[in-house]
């Protein structure tokens, strides 16, 4: 394609299929141009960010080639098509936008990640985030890119300056408040639509425990602290190179246990007002410190120079073959059971929270009376 853009512009429209293009509901303008409402690619994002990406090298940022060449280039492009189709489909028919997205993908190789585009959850997460927390969320593949490109084009529009993917942040949610962090890493498809976990996160049937934006808000700032300490592949300290979704289990288990000794419930819910309260917290050293205590025990844990480390956990050397990522992955993972050398390392944990001095009082009171507030 792109060689295409570049040489034949002209021809793009004869050896490109083209774009769908799934819409609420769409208006003619009186100069002649048609107005989408709530548009989303579901074939050819991969097309339509070619062209953006030839485009912008071009025209935008100061190309190479000379005013001459660029000219005729301009002249054969203004020549060039691209075959779109925009489809009338309403919010509430999901399935319907599904199987035009699966159908009409037939020959790529879609991932199921582009499903959470079409999902009225994901549409209206993203308006919310961006109305409440000047976030952008990304619910689509390349979608943080190409706005961050049009609000270059166009200074008088909002101009994020974060972004979060939701796809991530689910994982981050589930990781920590359901305590699936071995799921989060090793099962991508339980985290999207008609998955188990996301079906379990977004169809709870107490109304007051219902996930919405407020949720994903918070998993994003434990994401962010979560990056402060270098998780990953790069990571310079070992034992962060896979544990990164193991973190968010810690994080709430270590606050859960606060909590409960304060006979506070901890439903998910209730672990989101928490943890908001604490990320806002004017007394910045709380949250730190649960933050700390926990990427503690990640690091204790991941040692296998240490008694009570996932090397000696059962099952370690014969289910998983000293395997460290696959153990990391079982779905078991973080359960008293399957992983009791983990616990072994929160107690001690939580003893530090419970007796450790913050400015006269114990840094677990510091924190349940920021909880409390």
């Amino acid at each position: 394609m792109r060689q295409t853009l570049r040489e034949e512009p002209e021809h793009f429209g004869l050896y490109n299929n083209g774009i769908t293009i799934v819409v609420e509901d769409f208006y003619y303008n009186q100069d002649g141009t048609i107005q989408l409402v709530e548009p989303n690619i579901v074939n050819g994002c991969q097309t339509s960010q070619t062209i953006w990406t030839i485009c912008y090298e071009l025209l935008e940022s100061g190309g190479t080639g000379t005013d001459k060449t660029i000219k005729y280039w301009k002249e054969k492009a203004a020549q060039g098509i691209v075959i779109t189709k925009i489809v009338k489909v309403h919010a509430e028919q999901e399935k319907l936008l599904e199987n035009i997205t699966r159908y009409t993908n037939s020959q790529n190789a879609i991932q199921d990640k582009d499903f959470l585009a079409l999902t009225a959850d994901c549409k209206k997460w993203a308006k919310e985030m961006a109305a409440t927390h000047k976030i952008f969320l990304e619910i689509q593949r390349g979608g943080w890119e190409a706005r961050r490109a049009r609000q270059k084009q166009h200074p008088t529009i909002d101009q994020f300056t974060r972004s979060a993917n939701v796809f991530e942040l689910i994982k981050v949610y589930a990781s920590g408040w359901l305590g699936e962090a071995g799921n989060a890493w090793g099962r991508n498809r339980q985290f999207l639509p008609n998955g188990k976990a996301y079906k379990e996160i977004t169809q709870m049937k107490d109304k007051n425990q219902s996930f919405g934006v407020e949720d994903l808000y918070v998993a994003y700032l434990l994401q962010e602290a979560a990056a402060s300490y270098k998780f990953g592949r790069n990571a310079k300290v070992p034992s962060r190179r896979s544990a990164k979704f193991l973190y968010y289990l810690v994080v709430v288990e270590l606050l859960k246990g606060l909590m409960a000794r304060a006979s506070m419930n901890t439903t998910p819910k209730n672990i989101t007002c928490a943890l908001t309260k604490l990320f806002s917290s004017s007394n910045q050293d709380v949250i730190d410190t649960l933050l700390s205590t926990a990427i503690n025990v990640i690091d204790v844990y991941m040692n296998p120079g240490e008694e009570d480390s996932l090397f000696n956990e059962p099952g370690f050397k014969t289910r998983f073959n000293n395997n460290v990522s696959n153990y990391l992955k079982a779905e078991e993972l973080g359960k008293k059971e399957f992983s009791p050398c983990l616990h072994s390392q929160l107690r001690p944990a939580h003893m530090f929270l419970l007796n450790s001095k913050q400015g006269g009082a114990s840094i677990s009171t510091a924190i349940l009376d920021v909880i409390k507030a």
